[in-house]
């Protein structure tokens, strides 16, 4: 297929915020980013790190909404709603040495992350959660014809659209990204109406070429 007919998508997950940093579990906090993540972004930003693109969607969370003010100040963008980290409950904004003790978090440990947090989500419904919020994504830029888009996101939220989407058969966890990171998807529609795998899935990296338009949605 011509190349022309791909869709370009990149799975950006936001800078840092102080909980990444004292690594709490932040899901639904809606913090800001830190001055450190802020730094870090626009290193990244001077360095051209990430693809020009034609429209943007990113997760209603602060942290997103702010990651792509500074990535991409002018494009047109949507928020979506399933895209929001995963709900922690109990968990939430807790650190494992406030944790560790509690039969709650020892329970979930023992279940490798895939039961349900009291108070919050099990892992398959915030997995099932994202990949219904992918799902109106790739209508809504196959209806409106854009071929370059960026997914402000989270590093969960990543982690479960690649493990349903990407050609390759890895668990969850195989696609931890750092913050201010992501992956480069690409899908040809014809394959993806009948299989809805990726073309291809690679990190994203330095100088990536892609078109910009400009498209309302």
């Amino acid at each position: 297929m011509d190349n022309n007919h791909l869709y370009h998508l990149y799975l950006i997950r936001h800078a840092k915020t102080e909980g990444n940093i004292a690594r709490r579990y932040i899901g639904r906090t809606n913090e800001p980013l830190c001055a450190q993540g802020i730094a870090e972004l626009q290193a990244k930003i001077d360095a051209k790190v990430y693809p020009l693109v034609e429209y943007v969607f990113s997760s209603p969370m602060i942290r997103c909404d702010q990651t792509r003010g500074l990535i991409y100040p002018d494009a047109p963008f949507s928020i979506v709603e399933a895209f929001a980290e995963y709900n922690f409950g109990f968990f939430e904004n807790k650190a494992y040495d406030e944790l560790k003790d509690t039969p709650e978090y020892q329970c979930w440990l023992d279940s490798e992350g895939k039961g349900k947090i009291p108070g919050g989500e099990s892992a398959d419904e915030f997995k099932a959660r994202c990949l219904d919020g992918f799902t109106k994504v790739m209508a809504t830029i196959e209806t409106a014809g854009i071929r370059h888009i960026a997914l402000i996101i989270h590093g969960g939220t990543i982690m479960a659209l690649l493990e349903a989407y990407s050609p390759e058969s890895v668990d969850f966890y195989h696609w931890q990204v750092k913050n201010g990171e992501g992956y480069h998807l690409i899908i040809d529609p014809l394959s993806w109406n009948k299989t809805h795998k990726a073309q291809s899935v690679t990190k994203l990296g330095i100088n990536e070429k892609s078109a910009v338009n400009t498209h309302e949605i």
